[in-house]
Formats: structure tokens, C-alpha cells, sequence
């Protein structure tokens, strides 16, 4: 007999392999550049031993009654947002920030269902403003060096 765990236990135990690999990586950054990947690694596999010990609960729960099985058909919603990821990307990448990151954020939140319109723009504009102030205008970060575009965005 084959113990059967439920899926958030092997989506756990990958993010937990990846955060070792990503805090592996951030200990070769020398100096203090290191301390915030480092943070946010550990943050991840905290996250990632929640998600683990939550999974464990539930193959406890159901005995083995749950068939669980991970196949592209019930998966189909994650392979759509990993889709919108390489979108952006590739929009990032090639064009610019400014523009790739609202025509991911509309998509991605029509996508997450957020039912207004209205309400989708206003996070979406807002979150480009505060980027904008915080980013080029205040810290004075060269954004505009990424992407053919980018240029048009330059401040100063």
C-alpha cells in the first residue's frame, strides 16, 4: 500500500527545495547586499513549512478517501497564469516596465475575477503612481533602461 499525501504536501516540499537552492545562491552576495534575499528566502520557507504542515493535516483528515490527482485539465487555471507571467516577461523584457506591468495587473485580476472594472483601473493606476514616485522620482532608479520604450519614461 502507497501512502497517497495530499498536493499542498509536495508543492510545499518543492518551494522548500527551492528556497534552499535561493538561500544557497544569496550567501555567495557578499556584504550586506545579501540580507534581503536572505530575509525573504527564509520568509519563503517559513511560508512554504505552513503550507507543508497544512497538507500533512489534510492527509490526515481524509485517510486516503481524496483522490487528488494533479493533471494539465484540473490544472489548467495555473498553466493560464504562468502564461501571464511569460507575457510579462517577454512585454517587460522587450518594451518596458511602465507599460507590461498594467497590462499584467488588468489581466491578472479580471483573470482572479475582480468584478469591477472600476475597481481593477484604480489599484492599477494606483499602484503605477506609487511606483512611479517611489521608484524613478525619489530614489532615482534607472527603470528606463529596460525595454526599447523605456526611454519615454525617463525622469529628470
Amino acid at each position: 500500500m502507497t501512502k497517497k499525501f495530499h498536493r499542498d504536501v509536495w508543492v510545499g516540499v518543492v518551494l522548500l527545495a527551492f528556497c534552499a537552492v535561493a538561500f544557497f545562491l544569496a550567501l555567495q552576495i557578499s556584504g550586506q547586499s545579501a540580507a534581503v534575499p536572505i530575509a525573504l528566502t527564509v520568509l519563503m520557507a517559513v511560508c512554504a513549512l505552513f503550507i507543508v504542515l497544512k497538507g500533512l493535516r489534510l492527509t490526515r483528515e481524509q485517510q486516503g478517501a481524496f483522490h487528488y490527482a494533479l493533471t494539465v485539465k484540473e490544472s489548467k487555471n495555473a498553466f493560464l497564469f504562468m502564461g501571464f507571467i511569460v507575457l510579462y516577461y517577454l512585454v517587460f523584457r522587450y518594451v518596458t516596465y511602465w507599460i507590461a506591468t498594467p497590462i499584467f495587473m488588468i489581466l491578472a485580476m479580471k483573470h482572479l475575477k475582480v468584478k469591477s472594472w472600476k475597481v481593477n483601473l484604480l489599484i492599477t493606476a494606483l499602484y503605477m503612481i506609487i511606483c512611479y514616485v517611489a521608484f524613478v522620482i525619489i530614489l532615482q532608479l534607472p527603470i528606463y533602461k529596460v525595454g526599447v520604450l523605456g526611454r519615454l519614461f525617463r525622469y529628470v
